[in-house]
């Protein structure tokens, strides 16, 4: 892992290659993404179709807070972040009534309700066309790709440090048993909108990155298949891991990329793979490494030196 960290860290030394260093931005881009997802679905088990509502939200608000009140990415995008933050408090209100496949359903028109209403307002939100002309976060693209990969990392660590405490407990409780958990006293209502909060908050941090990256944002960024991408990268990875989505986006980011020259069987190879994958490897590709290798993967290590410290401040 430490070799991997190093060869990202320099890899602008390698190459300046705006291709290459622009697959490397979006797979961090994603790996963040795929990672407020699961923090949600994988550790809390609130399964939702609606990341993509965080991820494209606090993306337009950067981008109106650029583009309308002059702010710099600097600001706009922490600020991105905030606003998926406030957004998935919103979002985890229908979770306190609605149970299981009814609340995945109903997770699926957020989306679509702010789609209509951007369409409702194009005057603020550009209509179909989006919005265009924000600021870069750098003209150098080295510089960009080095600030993708510190949000990267940083919030992976942070999601992962999250998920090995105390709070990650409790969230997994709820995971498992949502009756238990009332009964031993944990309020699960109000650690569920915690962790709507914590997934809103990445999500919008990765979906107020890439509106600069990309300088602009149209109503397709609500397409449901933001969502079920967020969930794929998670799935391959290993879910419930945090840092199997890295794993996720980066592989899918290069195959993406690896079959743009049979773009009219992409979708069928893609589709084909993923159905292999799941279907022999369920708990994710680089779960089964850690197996075979005899290491746990993510956040599974620092739970079990969490209990064992535990024992041993009891004893």
């Amino acid at each position: 892992m430490l070799i991997l960290l190093i060869l990202l860290l320099f890899v602008p030394a390698l190459t300046r290659d705006y291709y290459i260093l622009s697959i490397l931005i979006f797979a961090n881009i994603f790996a963040v993404f795929g990672a407020s997802w699961d923090v949600l679905a994988g550790v809390t088990g609130i399964f939702s179709f609606g990341q993509a509502f965080f991820f494209g939200l606090a993306g337009y608000v950067s981008a109106l807070l650029n583009v309308k009140l002059g702010l710099p990415p600097l600001i706009t995008i922490p600020l991105g972040g905030a606003c998926g933050m406030l957004v998935g408090l919103v979002f985890g209100l229908p979770s306190l009534r609605l149970k299981g496949p009814y609340f995945t359903i109903m997770s699926l028109l957020f989306p679509t309700t702010v789609t209509g209403l951007i369409y409702m307002f194009p005057w603020i939100s550009g209509g179909e066309a989006g919005i265009y002309g924000l600021n870069p976060i750098s003209n150098d693209i080295a510089v960009t790709y080095l600030a993708s990969l510190f949000l990267m990392l940083g919030s992976i660590f942070v999601l992962m440090k999250i998920a090995s405490s105390r709070l990650g407990l409790i969230f997994r409780s709820i995971r498992d048993d949502v009756d238990t958990a009332e009964a031993t006293g944990i309020n699960t209502n109000k650690y569920k909108f915690l962790s709507f909060a914590i997934s809103g908050l990445f999500a919008g941090l990765a979906g107020a990155f890439q509106a600069h990256f990309l300088m602009s944002i149209s109503p397709f960024i609500f397409n449901p298949v933001y969502s079920f991408n967020a969930i794929l990268y998670a799935a391959l990875g290993g879910i419930g891991t945090i840092f199997g989505s890295v794993g996720g986006a980066f592989i899918m980011s290069f195959l993406n990329e690896a079959l743009r020259g049979v773009a009219e069987f992409r979708v069928l190879i893609y589709a084909v793979a993923m159905v292999l994958v799941f279907r022999y490897i369920p708990e994710g590709i680089f779960r089964r490494v850690g197996k075979h290798l005899n290491f746990r993967l993510g956040v599974w290590g620092e739970v079990k030196k969490l209990r064992r410290s535990r024992h041993g401040s009891n004893s």
